[in-house]
């Protein structure tokens, strides 16, 4: 058990030469190699949902054109919980292998991210969804929290 640790810990503290070429290049897989015009298409339903009020058309005229193709929403919630799942991999990550960190997101939820994220792709479309995580990695490190409890402060 000792040698499994020790093997461990040795393969931990030397991550940072295994994370990148020579050029400072990296493979990027699945969803993070996106497009951020990508991203913000599939998002705009996630980050408007309090806003938009679904209406069931329900009439008689409704029920006769049923020839027409009902649109699926199941496919967009599909497109963005892959995001969704990138993207809490990659914070997931970020938190394992970033000294003094136990969550580079702060007191962020999931939908500030988002939006972070949303934005940032407004401005850089043709970035892609990895892209916008380093910087917004870079934006945050500052407000990360360090420890699992906040410090206690006073007595």
């Amino acid at each position: 058990m000792k040698y499994l640790l020790s093997t461990f810990v040795l393969l931990f503290i030397s991550n940072n030469a295994m994370t990148i070429d020579k050029s400072g290049n990296y493979a990027v897989w699945g969803i993070g190699m996106k497009s951020c015009f990508t991203f913000n298409s599939i998002t705009v339903n996630y980050l408007n949902q309090d806003e938009t009020i679904q209406e069931k058309d329900e009439d008689w005229i409704s029920k006769l054109k049923f020839w027409e193709k009902k649109e699926d929403k199941t496919d967009e919630t599909e497109n963005f919980d892959k995001y969704r799942n990138y993207i809490k991999g990659y914070i997931t990550a970020y938190n394992i292998f970033t000294e003094d960190t136990y969550s580079i997101t702060g007191v962020m939820k999931e939908k500030d991210v988002i939006v972070w994220l949303n934005d940032y792709c407004k401005e850089n479309p043709m970035s892609s969804l990895e892209t916008a995580l380093t910087n917004f990695t870079f934006e945050v490190y500052d407000k990360r929290m360090k420890t699992s409890r906040p410090a206690r402060r006073g007595y």
